[in-house]
């Protein structure tokens, strides 16, 4: 973890301790971020050079277009949306935001969450779920600087039809931006804007497929 235990020191040094040569870094954000991704991953190789760590370390960069773990976030959805008629319903997919310079300075994120919704939206048409429209959202913008757009809150305002599900697409396990911030203070908003129906989708969390994918994206 980055900014709760177990650090990476104390992790590399239970490494070594157990004499482990190789090491596999999966970082679990879907989609590429020098802010996310790669600010793991240099945290780990920064602390495993300072402790003198000489094993092979080899990194999974982003995994938003594995088969399994996108057939795991359909089924996500599908749970969610229950008993409802996907037809009267809007579908949002909702990731967490970022600066819009660090998106200008070439970053990846916006390009492969993009991706990623085009990839789901085929593969759920493929099913033969048909929302009234798909869409994208950004949560959790911080601060004054300009971040991706559009906001959730303005998603949900331009909305004319008040059926909505919204499905974290850039989290895989539930947390304060799911659980607080979608489940919670977006509903406040969603109630407010006079909608019916205000769904949220679970994160993988520690379903078995969840874990089945892991062991593939490892192997």
């Amino acid at each position: 973890m980055r900014y709760t235990p177990p650090f990476c020191e104390g992790v590399i040094q239970e490494i070594m301790e157990k004499e482990i040569s190789e090491v596999l870094l999966l970082p679990l954000y879907p989609h590429y971020s020098t802010t996310t991704t790669k600010s793991s991953v240099e945290d780990f190789m920064d602390v495993a050079q300072a402790l003198g760590f000489k094993g092979k370390i080899s990194v999974i960069e982003r995994f938003y277009d594995n088969a399994s773990y996108n057939q795991l976030l359909i089924q996500k959805i599908k749970e969610a949306l229950g008993a409802y008629d996907a037809p009267t319903f809007e579908l949002i997919f909702s990731a967490h935001s970022l600066p819009q310079k660090i998106v200008d300075k070439g970053d990846p994120y916006q390009k492969e969450i993009e991706l990623h919704v085009k990839i789901l939206s085929e593969l759920l048409a493929k099913q033969g779920v048909h929302f009234k429209a798909i869409h994208l959202a950004y949560q959790s913008k911080l601060g004054p600087l300009k971040w991706l757009e559009p906001s959730l809150e303005q998603k949900l305002s331009s909305l004319q039809n008040k059926n909505a599900l919204i499905v974290p697409l850039s989290f895989t396990i539930d947390n304060s931006e799911t659980e607080f911030e979608l489940s919670i203070e977006y509903a406040e908003v969603a109630d407010h804007l006079g909608f019916e129906h205000y769904l949220v989708a679970k994160c993988p969390n520690d379903d078995d497929a969840f874990v089945a994918c892991i062991k593939e994206l490892c192997c």
